[in-house]
């Protein structure tokens, strides 16, 4: 029976394993970080807001686990013994040449958009920000470069015009159990060959907590899209009411008579059931909101007609 080693440390990465185990194919081990770590691209340790346990997977379904230290210990950590493949999946560090060789089918990589597109980091939330209609999950193979294999397959999702980014997360850890199962016995058997990339090749960067501050001189569109892009699992657009945090999870821009205001002042609206701010272009409507501690602020918000939201403390 073909084994092969499985990265990562999220969502992704447990549906990946379960998919392998029902697809009958041994897993020799599971590699993970801690839910913060560091990495080249951030001054500070990066948060994994997706992170899940995979020691505790490992223990249920009798996998040795490996904490990753380095690429150094993670070679040695493997040795000689053949293992097929390597899937990497809600893994955040690139995987070297001299890694990728030791798997007789190299590293297979799942990335959360359709690829050419959105190569790079954080792509589900850049695929809401930039208004596109469709995204998806690539099943590729990685090489030197950054999500610039070749395909194996790719999953495609929908994206409606309130669609939220835990929605697209749900559907990629679907995709993903899909295209393993559906996959990665006929890539371990030798009947199914990546194909080249084709299409237009674009990127997107990794975001910061702090890029879901919100700038009120926007449109109520482009907010939308924010708050849409950063909520659940992620921290949250963000905004100042007299000097407390508030976190906006839920908005939609509102079509209404013409409201005048500063950009970030607060309106009650007759007829209109929750509070509204004045933004650059258009009045979003603040559906659910919480302060820095996690408690509910509508409230709060609904006494503070006239005041107004600040980005700053």
């Amino acid at each position: 029976m073909p084994e092969i080693l499985l990265l990562g440390s999220n969502d992704v990465t447990r549906a990946v394993g379960d998919a392998v185990l029902r697809a009958g194919i041994g897993i020799s081990g599971v590699v993970s970080t801690a839910r913060s770590f560091s990495i080249s691209y951030s001054q500070a340790p990066v948060t994994n807001s997706r992170f899940f346990d995979m020691s505790d997977w490992c223990a249920a379904n009798g996998v040795r686990f490996i904490t990753y230290q380095s690429n150094d210990a993670l070679l040695r950590e493997l040795g000689q013994t053949p293992i097929a493949a390597c899937l990497v999946a809600g893994w955040y560090f690139m995987v070297p040449r001299r890694i990728r060789e030791k798997f007789q089918f190299g590293a297979i990589g799942f990335h959360a958009s359709l690829l050419p597109q959105l190569r790079g980091g954080a792509p589900l939330n850049w695929a809401l920000l930039s208004g596109l209609s469709e995204t998806g999950l690539s099943m590729f193979e990685l090489t030197d470069g950054v999500d610039d294999g070749p395909v194996y397959g790719q999953y495609r999702i929908p994206i409606r015009p309130q669609t939220r980014v835990g929605e697209l997360v749900a559907a990629t850890i679907e995709g993903a159990s899909a295209l393993t199962g559906g996959l990665l016995p006929g890539i371990l058997e030798g009947r199914i060959k990546p194909k080249r990339q084709s299409g237009t090749s674009t990127y997107s960067l990794q975001r910061e907590p702090d890029d879901g501050r919100i700038d009120w001189q926007k449109s109520a569109v482009l907010i939308d899209r924010l708050v849409r892009a950063t909520s659940e699992p992620y921290p949250g657009a963000f905004t100042f009411l007299e000097g407390q945090k508030i976190v906006i999870w839920r908005s939609v821009p509102l079509d209404v008579p013409v409201v005048l205001g500063k950009p970030g002042q607060i309106a009650k609206l007759p007829g209109v059931s929750h509070p509204c701010v004045v933004t650059g272009e258009g009045v979003l409507q603040v559906l659910e909101a919480t302060d820095g501690a996690g408690s509910p602020a509508g409230g709060v918000l609904n006494k503070a007609s006239n005041k107004r939201f600040s980005d700053r403390i």
